[in-house]
């Protein structure tokens, strides 16, 4: 974590809301996680996005930092809305800020602000992140500094992008999306990559050995980019497509020189700690 006198001289109570694929909340104080939970553990509702019973576990609220909102998985319906309309009620008083378009790096920011690293390179690999015109982002390397304000600069992105045909579908895609086609071709259900992560050992579904074969290529490929670009030996690894043991473990083996640090809350619930931490540590954002 980061020591005390490297944040702002003000004392501040910041909730980071993500209210997408794991719904969490997060209570960053003073610039250290004071508090964290993901619906699921409230509703028993697997990867639920409503927190709006969380909200109610916390108060004292300086500012909101909202993550991420805004999906539909399937039969799933997202309560964005509903929840956002709750905190402006239960905190009428605290800061808005909205990182919303900014799903990669709350990724980024929760990595590295738990690893204790004062620089490092980040590498964030997901499914999906923040759209733009040029399609989701589904890979960034980061160069990250800390002191009494946080400082990234991009220097690798990746987009999954769409046909011209305006048909929706998707013309290229990163790993993160390859894993969830084989998790749909395996009736493995929606958002369960890691159900392949977790066949790919054995053998017995090769899509799941040639699409977890291909990720550990693709991010020993990565870690090269990322050293050469930042010029860093501290690397953090996050976003969902790192929740794999056996990528973490052989990277570790193929980098000797390289600290590593792999967040533990690398799925889409690490973006409230992340916003919260943006919010605490960053310019500021625009308010919702």
């Amino acid at each position: 974590m980061v020591s005390r006198d490297q944040s702002y001289d003000k004392e501040m109570r910041i909730l980071g809301v993500n209210l997408s694929n794991n719904g969490s909340i997060c209570v960053v104080e003073d610039g250290q996680v004071d508090f964290y939970l993901e619906a699921e553990r409230v509703t028993r509702v697997k990867r639920d996005s409503d927190v709006s019973k969380l909200l109610d576990m916390v108060d004292n609220i300086d500012a909101v930092a909202i993550a991420d909102a805004y999906w539909n998985i399937g039969s799933k319906t997202m309560h964005s809305t509903k929840c956002i309309s709750k905190i402006k009620r239960r905190f009428p008083d605290a800061a808005k800020v909205d990182c919303r378009d900014r799903h990669h790096l709350t990724h980024a920011a929760c990595g590295f602000y738990n690893s204790g690293f004062e620089e490092a390179a980040v590498i964030v690999v997901d499914s999906s992140g923040s759209n733009s015109d040029k399609g989701d982002e589904c890979e960034t390397i980061f160069h990250c500094k800390t002191g009494r304000r946080f400082h990234w600069k991009v220097k690798h992105k990746e987009y999954n992008t769409y046909k011209e045909d305006n048909s929706g579908e998707y013309a290229t895609w990163g790993i993160g999306k390859e894993f969830d086609a084989v998790a749909e071709s395996l009736e493995l259900g929606e958002c369960e990559a890691g159900k392949v992560m977790g066949l790919a050992p054995y053998n017995t579904h090769p899509d799941a050995s040639r699409v977890q074969k291909e990720w550990e290529d693709r991010s020993v490929e990565l870690v090269e980019k990322a050293l050469s670009t930042t010029k860093q030996k501290n690397v953090v690894l996050t976003g969902g497509c790192f929740l794999n043991c056996v990528v973490n473990y052989k990277l570790t083996k193929a980098f000797p020189d390289v600290k590593f640090y792999a967040e533990p809350v690398s799925h889409d619930g690490g973006t409230a700690i992340g916003s919260a931490y943006l919010s605490y540590y960053a310019p500021k954002i625009k308010s919702y």
